[in-house]
């Protein structure tokens, strides 16, 4: 079977290879093959043409997706197997492009998200929100390409994200090589979206979670796993039943799972219009995480 990643630099990328090496030792007749994609939108596009069987991808992309709404054209089908972690989201720009906030990117280059994750999708949305989507230059990049677009100075802002309690690698990159400022966004923008985006709610950032940095607030979503609607319910039991059994092995292969996180969030809730594949869901309900 195909796991289909996310970018490499990506937390999504270590997690998948985690759970993907967890369940080929624990259900032997199961063999799961990491692939790298694009991200959140490009994986459901892939899971619905039966061109992977399993994949990762945020639960706000999921409710646009069986909705048929951007950045989809037509109708998916999203049929998810676990919940894997939260993520936040964070911004940051060259210093030397007096960037300091969203309200300051009007007439810049920002780099918003990768062209096929979801981190597109909310970056977007935000700019959207806070009116700076016809008035600011809105690119997309991989973390790889974003990061040589910010050191070169042909990008002036870029983004990042705080998965679990962990600042993910590529920003932690950013940090270290190149002199920015990083930002959230405003409490109008975050209450907008929290109220009209399923999957998309508040993400409060801690103050020193950040080397330097103060608490801020901005906005999150939950990261899930999903698979092609051709997945047989068996499989899909078995899969979550193996990652749950062995959860405690997570977090040597990512650090979004914190030692002594207990399995039980493999079940959160998810936007109302998407669900657990009916495996997963027999297996939650037989742990009493699912009515």
């Amino acid at each position: 079977m195909v796991v289909g990643t996310a970018p490499a630099r990506s937390a999504a990328f270590p997690f998948m290879i985690g759970v993907a090496t967890i369940v080929n030792k624990a259900v032997p007749e199961l063999a799961l093959s990491p692939q790298e994609t694009g991200g959140s939108v490009a994986n459901i596009r892939l899971l619905d043409e039966g061109k992977i069987e399993l994949s990762g991808f945020s639960a706000a992309v999921a409710a646009s997706a069986v909705e048929g709404k951007k950045p989809f054209k037509k109708k998916r089908k999203v049929s998810v197997l676990l919940s894997m972690y939260q993520q936040r989201y964070v911004w940051f720009a060259r210093k030397a492009s007096g960037i300091k906030s969203w309200a300051d990117v009007a007439g810049k280059k920002i780099i918003v998200g990768s062209a096929g994750g979801s981190t597109r999708v909310v970056g977007t949305l935000v700019a959207k929100a806070m009116g700076m989507d016809k008035k600011a230059d809105l690119k997309f990049l991989r973390p790889g390409a974003m990061i040589g677009a910010l050191r070169n100075g042909t990008a002036d802002a870029g983004y990042g994200l705080i998965t679990g309690v962990s600042v993910v690698p590529f920003v932690k990159q950013v940090l270290a090589t190149v002199p920015v400022n990083v930002y959230g966004t405003n409490e109008a923008t975050i209450t907008k979206l929290s109220n009209s985006k399923p999957g998309i709610f508040r993400g409060d950032i801690p103050a020193g979670l950040i080397k330097g940095m103060g608490a801020f607030s901005t906005v999150g979503e939950y990261l899930v796993m999903g698979a092609s609607p051709k997945l047989s319910n068996s499989d899909a039991y078995n899969i979550v039943k193996a990652v749950y059994e062995n959860y405690k092995r997570l977090p040597t292969f990512t650090p979004t799972i914190k030692k002594g996180s207990k399995p039980t969030g493999l079940a959160r809730g998810l936007p109302g219009n998407v669900s657990f594949h009916p495996g997963s869901a027999r297996f939650f309900k037989e742990k009493g995480l699912l009515k």
